[in-house]
Protein backbone atom coordinates (compact mmCIF):
# COMPACT_ATOMS: atom_id res chain seq x y z
CA UNK A 1 0.00 0.00 0.00
CA UNK A 2 2.90 2.22 0.74
CA UNK A 3 4.59 1.47 -2.34
CA UNK A 4 1.48 2.40 -4.35
CA UNK A 5 0.95 5.92 -2.24
CA UNK A 6 4.50 6.80 -3.25
CA UNK A 7 3.65 5.92 -6.39
CA UNK A 8 0.47 7.75 -7.13
CA UNK A 9 2.44 11.49 -5.37
CA UNK A 10 5.15 11.17 -8.15
CA UNK A 11 2.49 10.00 -10.96
CA UNK A 12 0.34 13.40 -9.65
CA UNK A 13 3.41 15.51 -8.76
CA UNK A 14 5.04 14.92 -12.36
CA UNK A 15 1.77 16.01 -13.68
CA UNK A 16 1.24 18.94 -11.57
CA UNK A 17 4.75 20.06 -12.98
CA UNK A 18 3.79 19.33 -16.69
CA UNK A 19 1.05 21.70 -17.50
CA UNK A 20 -0.30 23.73 -21.12
CA UNK A 21 0.27 27.07 -21.40
CA UNK A 22 -1.75 28.87 -24.16
CA UNK A 23 -0.57 32.24 -25.56
CA UNK A 24 -3.31 34.57 -27.82
CA UNK A 25 -1.86 37.44 -29.93
CA UNK A 26 -3.85 40.09 -31.23
CA UNK A 27 -4.33 42.56 -33.72
CA UNK A 28 -4.80 46.10 -32.85
CA UNK A 29 -8.14 45.62 -33.43
CA UNK A 30 -8.51 43.08 -30.75
CA UNK A 31 -8.79 40.31 -32.74
CA UNK A 32 -6.95 37.14 -32.27
CA UNK A 33 -4.21 36.78 -35.33
CA UNK A 34 -2.59 33.46 -33.50
CA UNK A 35 -2.88 30.71 -30.78
CA UNK A 36 0.75 29.21 -29.50
CA UNK A 37 -0.01 26.30 -27.51
CA UNK A 38 3.06 24.35 -25.72
CA UNK A 39 3.90 22.36 -22.60
CA UNK A 40 5.79 23.85 -19.78
CA UNK A 41 7.93 26.38 -20.81
CA UNK A 42 9.17 24.56 -24.19
CA UNK A 43 7.89 27.51 -26.51
CA UNK A 44 9.97 26.46 -29.17
CA UNK A 45 8.01 23.62 -29.99
CA UNK A 46 4.77 25.38 -29.14
CA UNK A 47 1.62 24.61 -31.17
CA UNK A 48 0.21 27.23 -33.82
CA UNK A 49 -2.89 28.04 -34.80
CA UNK A 50 -3.28 31.49 -37.14
CA UNK A 51 -6.76 32.95 -37.85
CA UNK A 52 -8.48 35.37 -40.78
CA UNK A 53 -10.62 38.21 -39.92
CA UNK A 54 -13.59 36.13 -39.42
CA UNK A 55 -11.68 33.54 -36.87
CA UNK A 56 -11.36 30.77 -39.47
CA UNK A 57 -7.87 29.02 -40.20
CA UNK A 58 -6.11 31.48 -42.12
CA UNK A 59 -4.19 28.85 -44.83
CA UNK A 60 -6.79 26.17 -44.14
CA UNK A 61 -5.51 23.63 -46.31
CA UNK A 62 -1.82 23.69 -45.28
CA UNK A 63 0.49 20.56 -44.80
CA UNK A 64 2.61 22.10 -42.00
CA UNK A 65 3.58 25.30 -40.91
CA UNK A 66 6.56 26.85 -39.24
CA UNK A 67 7.13 30.11 -37.08
CA UNK A 68 10.02 31.23 -38.43
CA UNK A 69 10.97 34.46 -36.39
CA UNK A 70 9.43 35.64 -33.12
CA UNK A 71 9.57 39.04 -31.64
CA UNK A 72 11.03 39.93 -28.19
CA UNK A 73 7.36 38.90 -26.65
CA UNK A 74 7.33 36.35 -28.43
CA UNK A 75 4.73 37.14 -30.88
CA UNK A 76 5.23 35.41 -34.43
CA UNK A 77 6.95 37.84 -36.65
CA UNK A 78 7.58 35.63 -39.97
CA UNK A 79 5.40 32.29 -40.66
CA UNK A 80 5.57 29.92 -43.33
CA UNK A 81 2.75 27.68 -44.34
CA UNK A 82 3.81 24.69 -46.78
CA UNK A 83 1.11 23.80 -49.63
CA UNK A 84 2.44 20.63 -51.46
CA UNK A 85 5.55 22.81 -52.95
CA UNK A 86 3.83 25.71 -52.44
CA UNK A 87 4.99 27.92 -49.27
CA UNK A 88 2.65 30.84 -48.03
CA UNK A 89 4.69 33.66 -46.38
CA UNK A 90 3.10 35.97 -43.83
CA UNK A 91 5.32 38.25 -41.99
CA UNK A 92 4.22 40.75 -39.13
CA UNK A 93 5.06 43.98 -37.56
CA UNK A 94 5.02 43.86 -33.39
CA UNK A 95 1.66 44.98 -33.55
CA UNK A 96 0.49 41.87 -35.11
CA UNK A 97 -0.50 43.59 -38.05
CA UNK A 98 -0.07 42.11 -41.33
CA UNK A 99 3.73 43.38 -42.85
CA UNK A 100 3.78 41.29 -46.35
CA UNK A 101 2.10 38.11 -47.79
CA UNK A 102 3.14 36.28 -50.52
CA UNK A 103 3.54 32.89 -52.28
CA UNK A 104 7.20 30.78 -52.94
CA UNK A 105 7.29 28.07 -54.74
CA UNK A 106 11.53 26.32 -54.89
CA UNK A 107 12.39 29.55 -52.61
CA UNK A 108 11.61 32.25 -55.39
CA UNK A 109 8.39 34.34 -55.06
CA UNK A 110 5.90 33.41 -57.09
CA UNK A 111 2.26 35.37 -57.78
CA UNK A 112 0.76 38.79 -55.91
CA UNK A 113 2.89 39.85 -53.10
CA UNK A 114 1.26 43.00 -51.07
CA UNK A 115 3.34 44.63 -48.55
CA UNK A 116 1.29 46.63 -45.36
CA UNK A 117 1.77 50.15 -43.93
CA UNK A 118 1.48 49.29 -39.89
CA UNK A 119 -1.55 51.11 -40.02
CA UNK A 120 -2.74 48.14 -42.68
CA UNK A 121 -3.37 49.89 -45.84
CA UNK A 122 -1.22 48.50 -48.55
CA UNK A 123 1.99 49.57 -49.12
CA UNK A 124 3.46 47.94 -52.37
CA UNK A 125 1.48 45.72 -54.81
CA UNK A 126 3.41 43.32 -56.96
CA UNK A 127 3.37 40.03 -58.97
CA UNK A 128 6.45 37.89 -59.47
CA UNK A 129 7.48 34.84 -61.80
CA UNK A 130 9.72 32.64 -60.99
CA UNK A 131 11.48 34.70 -58.36
CA UNK A 132 11.32 37.75 -60.79
CA UNK A 133 8.79 41.27 -61.01
CA UNK A 134 6.15 40.31 -63.79
CA UNK A 135 3.28 42.66 -64.43
CA UNK A 136 1.88 46.13 -62.57
CA UNK A 137 3.89 47.00 -59.60
CA UNK A 138 2.25 49.77 -57.10
CA UNK A 139 3.57 51.75 -54.74
CA UNK A 140 2.04 54.01 -52.47
CA UNK A 141 1.26 56.52 -49.80
CA UNK A 142 0.31 55.65 -45.95
CA UNK A 143 -2.90 57.89 -46.57
CA UNK A 144 -3.31 55.30 -49.43
CA UNK A 145 -2.09 57.75 -52.59
CA UNK A 146 0.06 56.28 -54.91
CA UNK A 147 3.39 57.21 -55.19
CA UNK A 148 4.31 55.36 -58.20
CA UNK A 149 3.15 53.33 -60.54
CA UNK A 150 4.14 50.88 -63.87
CA UNK A 151 5.29 47.46 -64.98
CA UNK A 152 8.02 45.13 -64.99
CA UNK A 153 8.93 42.09 -67.80
CA UNK A 154 11.37 39.28 -66.36
CA UNK A 155 12.12 41.70 -63.26
CA UNK A 156 12.95 45.10 -65.50
CA UNK A 157 11.12 48.14 -65.77
CA UNK A 158 9.34 48.41 -68.72
CA UNK A 159 7.14 50.94 -70.14
CA UNK A 160 5.85 54.31 -68.61
CA UNK A 161 6.20 54.65 -65.14
CA UNK A 162 3.69 57.49 -63.35
CA UNK A 163 5.20 59.47 -60.60
CA UNK A 164 2.52 61.03 -58.34
CA UNK A 165 2.29 64.08 -55.83
CA UNK A 166 1.31 63.28 -52.24
CA UNK A 167 -2.03 64.84 -52.84
CA UNK A 168 -2.40 62.36 -55.99
CA UNK A 169 -2.07 64.27 -58.96
CA UNK A 170 0.55 63.31 -61.57
CA UNK A 171 3.70 65.10 -61.17
CA UNK A 172 6.01 63.51 -63.82
CA UNK A 173 6.19 59.57 -65.87
CA UNK A 174 9.52 58.39 -66.92
CA UNK A 175 9.81 55.55 -70.11
CA UNK A 176 12.13 52.68 -69.79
Amino acid sequence: MRKYLIITLAAFSFAACNHTTTREYRAADNSVVAICQYQDSDSLNATWQFLDQNDRPLVPNCDSLRVLERGPEGHPMTVCFYIGPQQQWYQYYSTMQLRSHGTSVSGLREGRWIYYFPNGSPQTECNFVGGKEEGPYKVFRENGVPYYIGQYHNGQRTGTWEIYNPDGTLATTQDY
